[in-house]
């Protein structure tokens, strides 16, 4: 349906295609990896585990990037970059706060990862949009944190608040940061024309109707 959209995005509003491209992001993301998932289990006999949580449901950026986007890359981070940097920091300025350095160097090192994979993309300069999409949600994933500490027990806001608020957020600093440099140099649009023929691809190739449990 995204894909089929795109046919008339001169007649959509921005924002319109603004809410595409980030359910675009996360499908296509997670349709790469459930793929690359089929031919594990079908060789070796297990399931890789689910490689996100439900993001839409977040109830905050701490939820949404340490317990439901792209766990994968979360687990990787986890151990090599924010547990050494909070253990470090634990000696440096204490426990209570040896978190907040670990989440903001653990995002930078993200948005580095995603220049790199930007260049790949667009063979052109870094424009460091990216680095600074990642480095605004580690700092401001450490204030939260710093919110929660101060106020918990006594005031929080219910997640039919929290939640819509995280992803708007998401939603509007990826519009502002995330996909600039990918829309200047047309990835999206060749973005879009490949996912239109592994859509095709899929529905040629792949049995709709599968086993329960295998769906």
């Amino acid at each position: 349906m995204i894909i089929r959209a795109y046919e008339r995005r001169s007649n959509l509003h921005p924002y319109v295609i603004l809410a595409l491209y980030c359910c675009h992001t996360y499908l296509a993301v997670e349709i790469v990896l459930v793929l690359a998932a089929a031919p594990v289990q079908a060789i070796f006999g297990f399931e890789i585990e689910p490689q996100f949580n439900e993001p839409y449901f977040a109830t905050s950026l701490q939820d949404f990037w340490g317990h439901r986007w792209n766990l994968m890359v979360t687990s990787i981070l986890r151990p090599t970059i924010y547990i050494p940097i909070r253990c470090i920091s634990a000696n440096v300025i204490g426990s209570r706060w040896a978190a907040l350095p670990a989440i903001i160097s653990t995002f930078i090192v993200s948005g580095l990862a995603h220049e790199v994979i930007y260049f790949y993309f667009t063979r052109v300069h870094p424009t460091w949009e990216v680095t600074w999409f990642f480095i605004l949600h580690g700092v401001c994933t450490a204030i939260e944190v710093v919110v929660k500490k101060a106020v918990t027990n006594r005031w929080w806001l219910h997640r039919a608040i929290s939640g819509p608020l995280t992803i708007i957020f998401v939603a509007v600093t990826g519009d502002w940061l995330f996909f600039p440099q990918l829309i200047r140099n047309g990835v999206d649009i060749k973005v879009i024309e490949e996912y239109s023929i592994l859509v095709d691809f899929v529905k040629v190739n792949i049995p709709l109707h599968l086993p329960l449990g295998k769906s």
